[in-house]
């Protein structure tokens, strides 16, 4: 008789023949890696993927620059805070030869200037993950209701959470340090189209607009250069400083657990499927890819 194989048998196998094909995968490829807080990131986990499978990394943190006028003395001191635990944890977790740069993607002449230094370092890019969001709605565990929201906590969370998407691409693709066929991806989450079982409102309509800017970059900059697009929905994850702020959410990680055929995806599995996205001369593009266990099936 055939000795029968469980459901985690299976999947360990599977995840076994995964990484055994993956190996070097992003030899010779330099991947621009923004959204990197702390050792808690979902952004380090990628990152440190990225550089396992070979690739060349460049990191971007919110931090001080030349073009924060009129900011106050705590706000400067919040900036040079964030930014010096972005290094450390850069230097810590992926090496002190990771290059890294100050930026704040809601200044257009920071964006273009982190362009501007990658140009004057003759750096180009086989691709960048977009893993940056804010919204300034979700304050102390709580979520703002949508009829209370002000139109400028609104065009915040659009700008930063989703125009950036489209502003950081354009400043790199004009100045052409993405390289044809080079892949963009993006983090989103399933309540960009779903009322989900924890309050996610005002930042739930900005991923909703950062996946339907995915679909039409994806068009113009496929037809143009080859370059790919997609997004990637994650499982539920309360680790990082983003999630961990979210009203309800480790309630949410509970029930998709238990509702997903697969359960919860781990950050491991996120950082696969984006590093098999990274891998030169695929044709998936405009997609909004599922990484969750299965649990978006569940109506």
């Amino acid at each position: 008789m055939c000795k029968s194989i469980g459901k985690k048998d299976l999947i360990k196998s599977y995840k076994l023949k995964k990484e055994k094909t993956m190996e070097n995968t992003l030899k010779n490829q330099t991947i621009l890696i923004t959204g990197i807080t702390d050792a808690s990131s979902l952004a380090l986990i990628i990152a440190k993927e990225c550089k396992k499978q070979g690739a060349t990394l460049i990191c971007t943190g919110l931090g001080k620059t030349p073009f924060h006028k009129n900011v106050s003395e705590n706000g400067l001191a919040f900036l040079d805070k964030t930014y010096a635990d972005f290094k450390s944890t850069v230097e810590r977790e992926l090496g002190a030869e990771t290059k890294i740069f100050p930026l704040d993607v809601s200044i257009q002449e920071s964006i273009d200037d982190f362009s501007n230094q990658l140009t004057a370092e003759k750096i180009e890019l086989n691709g960048f993950l977009h893993s940056i969001a804010m919204d300034k709605t979700i304050r102390q565990g709580k979520v703002k209701a949508i009829m209370d929201i002000s139109r400028e906590e609104f065009m915040d969370a659009m700008n930063v959470s989703a125009f950036s998407l489209l502003s950081l691409t354009q400043s790199l693709y004009h100045k052409k340090l993405l390289k044809d066929h080079s892949s963009i991806i993006a983090l989103s989450y399933l309540g960009a189209e779903k009322i989900v079982v924890h309050p996610y409102k005002n930042i739930g309509v900005a991923k909703a607009a950062l996946e339907r800017l995915v679909k039409e970059m994806a068009l113009e900059l496929g037809k143009a250069n080859g370059i790919q697009v997609n997004a990637i929905r994650f499982s539920p994850y309360t680790a990082s400083k983003a999630g961990g702020a979210i009203e309800g959410l480790t309630e949410a990680v509970q029930s998709a657990n238990q509702l997903a055929p697969l359960g919860n995806a781990l950050p491991s599995d996120l950082a696969a499927e984006i590093v098999y996205l990274f891998r030169k001369n695929n044709r998936i593009t405009g997609e909004i890819r599922h990484v969750d266990g299965g649990y978006h099936i569940r109506g």
